[in-house]
């Protein structure tokens, strides 16, 4: 009787180490405060995602990064929409450099504008297959009205209205209908 019991001990002592620098190598969360609201970052190492949120007063949103495929969701609130693109990797921060981003948004004690910004224009097409995006995009755009967004550069493209989103304070995703979205 005592053998199974020791033996359970003994087992614990050892994986329970395994498991917690596991799960540590797995996911990371920060939480960056700012006036009015914050943003919360996490990260799976595993499966090389970041979801970052954000929740003030004045409106909330997400956008999840797949550094694995190489595309983006945005999820905008209260417009209950989502925005799906393929990550620009020259103009975003890479995977490896967010938590010390994170880090150092949170030594600063006020904000500070982005350093860059990524215009992208909505084309209304129907997204058929969410799934094919990755279960993080499915779970969150599923249900919502979702378009396709297109980097743009320069001003040959006509813009309408925009949202711009500050994430991380490092990085400005702006989201425009263009003069054929209706």
């Amino acid at each position: 009787m005592k053998f199974p019991i020791l033996t359970a001990v003994l087992l614990g002592l050892v994986l329970t180490p395994a498991l917690a620098d596991h799960h540590q190598q797995t996911e990371v969360s920060k939480k960056i405060s700012f006036g009015g609201g914050y943003q919360l970052m996490t990260i799976n190492r595993k499966w090389l995602v970041a979801s970052i949120e954000q929740k003030t007063n004045h409106g909330s949103w997400k956008t999840i990064w797949n550094y694995d495929t190489g595309f983006m969701a945005t999820k905008v609130l209260p417009e209950k929409v989502c925005y799906l693109s393929i990550m620009n990797r020259t103009e975003m921060p890479s995977f490896d450099a967010l938590p010390q981003l994170a880090a150092d948004i949170r030594n600063h004690n006020r904000p500070r504008p982005p350093s860059k910004e990524i215009t992208f224009t909505l084309v209304k097409r129907t997204i058929r297959d969410l799934e094919s995006y990755g279960p993080d995009t499915f779970s969150m755009c599923r249900g919502l009205s979702t378009y396709v967004a297109y980097e743009v550069h320069g001003p040959q493209f006509s813009l309408g209205s925009c949202i711009k989103l500050d994430v991380l304070q490092y990085l400005a995703l702006t989201y425009c209908h263009n003069d054929n979205f209706v």
